[in-house]
């Protein structure tokens, strides 16, 4: 995208245009405002991490427990307690979820599983590593104490839609930045 910018701009350059997702944004903020820097867990540490809390809590998953050794069951995990955090998914919501599964006891087994997981795994990171799904709710804190935000206008481009962190983040965005801009998709017919 920074260089389809460059290309279109009439002298084929920029000084004071940068082209970030949403995580080097939030990895450029931490930067200027001296924020915790934890190591950030890529999808290789969590399934490792995964496996030694389900591993060390086997007796306590009723579902999950006995399906660790299946091929790629570990991977669904992994997805869905990424998805879980994204999605701002927490002990009250899944707490919600098992109460509105009523009478499907495999799933109402399955959904504590994965709570007791989520609440496992994030014990276990605090304090030491950050997902890339907390990164976006951690730049949506420490926004409000960016310099480099007040002088910015941001545009937002190319996206069919956000998650809730994200829409979190814009919101913060909005209030600090110079400036926010977003772009809507549509079809070329309207």
């Amino acid at each position: 995208t920074q260089k389809d910018i460059v290309s279109r701009h009439p002298r084929r350059g920029i000084m004071n245009i940068e082209v970030m997702s949403f995580n080097r944004l939030a990895f450029r903020i931490f930067s200027e405002t001296g924020f915790e820097d934890l190591p950030v867990l890529d999808d290789s540490g969590k399934s490792l991490i995964l496996r030694k809390v389900a591993g060390d809590t086997r007796d306590d998953l009723e579902i999950i427990g006995t399906n660790l050794k299946k091929n790629g069951y570990l991977h669904e995990v992994k997805s869905a307690v990424s998805e879980f955090m994204q999605y701002g998914i927490g002990e009250n919501e899944l707490d919600e979820m098992i109460a509105c599964a009523g009478t499907r006891k495999m799933l109402q087994s399955k959904l504590r599983d994965l709570k007791h997981l989520l609440n496992r795994f994030e014990e276990y990171i605090e304090g030491n590593y950050i997902t890339s799904e907390e990164t976006l709710a951690r730049l949506a804190s420490v926004a409000c104490e960016s310099d480099l935000l007040r002088k910015s206008v941001i545009a937002l481009d190319g996206f069919t839609g956000f998650t809730p962190i994200q829409w979190k983040v814009i919101r913060e965005l909005s209030l600090y930045a110079k400036e926010v801009i977003i772009t809507v998709v549509m079809d070329e017919e309207q």
